[in-house]
């Protein structure tokens, strides 16, 4: 991972996670182009967790266990279908939860990319992307690419992006995102374009030391992107104004773009996205036209 942040080497090793669901198997195909365009091994996994129904069957609960497993391996042999083409291992795995089950496969697999899909819901007072992709997205230490119920296009069969749209406050994570922005941009000839959002209305300050803010904002941006002039193309530099997830959604439509990257970081218990802003991730993969792929500050993935 930390090479292929630096530009140099592709993603290696996948990890698909599947529920079997519709936005699962719009996943699959996204983490299928990836796997073609970097020639990389995909692992799919589905993980059999107890619910409340596997205590109230008359049965064992082990004997339930077993029968959600046969199902899954039967659903997943329709997937193997889909692999012909690719290096792959499809796995099923108990776990008392999905990430209990999904972080040993991760180093076992040496993963070094996960794509799942998501519901996106929202609202302050509900479950935005699902407690498995939330779960997930704030635990995992090698980036993760989510797909949620607003993506309608996909991704090419040689799973090349065409316009790759960076969102960045500059905070930590900052320069890992930025990485892997540029090492897709110059592995598909893509388009880099590289957006902060300002909090602040635009028409509420329009002085010299406003213009010498948003001077500063684009400088950090062009400073975000070293060695720029080894890319395909210049990259575009945005700033734009109001609420930080709402404005990377409204670019990445407006500028149609194929990938969004973002930092995210977790205070404690509590998700916090970039920008600040609690939920702005989440916000974003929900209603995002195309996939996410959140990557962590390395100082939080040794920790």
């Amino acid at each position: 991972m930390e090479n292929y942040s630096a530009g140099s080497e592709p993603f290696r090793n996948i990890l698909h996670l599947t529920d079997f669901s519709p936005c699962s198997g719009a996943a699959l195909t996204w983490a299928m182009g990836m796997a073609r365009a970097d020639e990389a091994k995909l692992a799919v996994l589905h993980v059999v967790v107890p619910d409340a129904l596997t205590y109230m069957t008359p049965d064992s609960p082990a004997r339930s266990l077993d029968i959600q497993e046969n199902w899954a391996q039967g659903e997943l042999l329709r997937i193997e279908a889909r692999l012909a083409d690719l290096p792959h291992d499809t796995i099923v795995a108990r776990g008392k939860d999905v990430w209990s089950a999904v972080e040993p496969k991760l180093k076992q697999l040496q993963c070094d990319l996960i794509v799942l899909g998501t519901h996106g819901r929202t609202g302050l007072r509900k479950i935005l992307m699902g407690s498995v992709a939330e779960k997930v997205l704030w635990s995992s230490a090698v980036p993760v690419m989510t797909v949620g119920p607003a993506v309608t296009r996909e991704l090419g069969g040689d799973g090349k992006f065409h316009r790759v749209l960076l969102a960045t406050d500059f905070a930590a994570g900052s320069a890992e995102a930025a990485g892997y922005a540029m090492a897709v941009a110059k592995r598909d000839q893509a388009e880099l374009v590289l957006l902060h959002a300002c909090k602040k209305s635009k028409q509420s300050k329009s002085n010299k030391s406003s213009e010498l803010s948003v001077a500063e904002v684009m400088h950090r941006l062009h400073q975000t992107i070293p060695c720029a002039e080894t890319l395909p193309h210049r990259p575009e530099t945005l700033v734009e104004y109001g609420e930080a997830g709402a404005r990377i959604v409204e670019v990445a439509k407006r500028k149609e773009a194929d990938l969004i990257v973002m930092g995210v970081r977790n205070r404690g218990s509590v998700f916090a996205a970039t920008h600040l802003d609690i939920g702005t991730a989440h916000n974003v993969v929900a209603q995002a036209p195309c996939p996410v792929l959140t990557v962590r500050p390395k100082v939080q993935q040794a920790a």
